[in-house]
């Protein structure tokens, strides 16, 4: 025979325990939503902190890629020196000499320094040649500040270094940077200009690939997706298999794709 109270009592606690049972996966619900969330803020966390010491390094590098280059420049000079006069001394090549001027000669020659001396009198005294050492001292104060996130007192040291040394070993990377910094302060327009600025001033600047490529990052940000394709492309026509061409590739896929989304 069955036993109803039982079942009774059965329906009773099933009543009972469903609203708890429910309670619990609820909260279990948003505590794994809490974690999923806090789980992604922690690995954009990770992320940024990872671009800021790729930046850094990369920073780090462009400053020893470049004393490299000089002391290999330097190197190259002196062997150049070293080899011609030792050829010199080889082919016993005798030193012409100078034959005594006649007076009417060294009379002219006196003319024309005496002229020459008033012309440098009257001109205004020539700019000396800046010093390398400080030059250098200069940018890497600039680059210091960009490092630091302290973008417009960066701006600020990289155009007064451009102003006193237009024309130094660190000049055209004087240029990128203030294209760089206007990019990351998310100055698109701004930084355009400053990286095209870089291709018309120096021209052969090892940064000319980069600048280019970052000027179709910028029309990209900027929503104009055309100019940004064409500037891009040609990153990839002009400097195939660089990083430059790859990092061009995915950015036109990315595009491309975020076309086929909106459409």
């Amino acid at each position: 025979m069955l036993n109803t109270s039982s079942y009774a009592e059965e329906a009773d606690q099933q009543q009972t325990f469903e609203p708890i049972t429910q309670d619990i996966n609820g909260r279990l619900d948003r505590l794994e939503q809490y974690l999923s969330n806090k789980a992604l803020l922690d690995m954009l966390n990770v992320l940024e902190t990872l671009k800021l010491d790729v930046n850094e390094l990369r920073g780090q590098i462009e400053v020893q890629t470049h004393t490299i280059e000089q002391l290999q420049k330097k190197q190259r000079d002196l062997y150049t020196d070293i080899d011609q006069r030792l050829q010199r001394l080889e082919n016993n090549t005798p030193v012409k000499q100078a034959e005594a001027p006649s007076a009417e000669t060294a009379e002219t020659k006196k003319d024309m320094a005496d002229s020459t001396e008033v012309a440098k009198q009257d001109e205004s005294t020539p700019m000396a040649k800046p010093d390398p050492t400080k030059a250098k001292a200069e940018y890497q104060r600039a680059f210091k500040l960009l490092k630091e996130a302290q973008y417009e007192q960066a701006l600020a040291a990289f155009k007064k270094y451009l102003i006193d040394y237009p024309t130094s070993d660190y000049s055209d990377n004087a240029q990128y940077w203030l294209g760089e910094t206007n990019y990351v302060m998310q100055e698109y327009d701004n930084a355009i200009n400053e990286y095209q600025t870089l291709l018309s001033t120096y021209p052969d600047s090892q940064k000319v690939s980069h600048a280019l490529l970052k000027i179709g990052y910028s029309y990209a940000e900027l929503g104009n997706a055309s100019d940004a394709e064409k500037t891009l492309s040609k990153v990839k026509t002009e400097y195939p298999g660089t990083t430059a061409a790859r990092l061009a590739d995915e950015r036109l896929r990315k595009i491309s794709s975020n076309k086929e989304s909106n459409t």
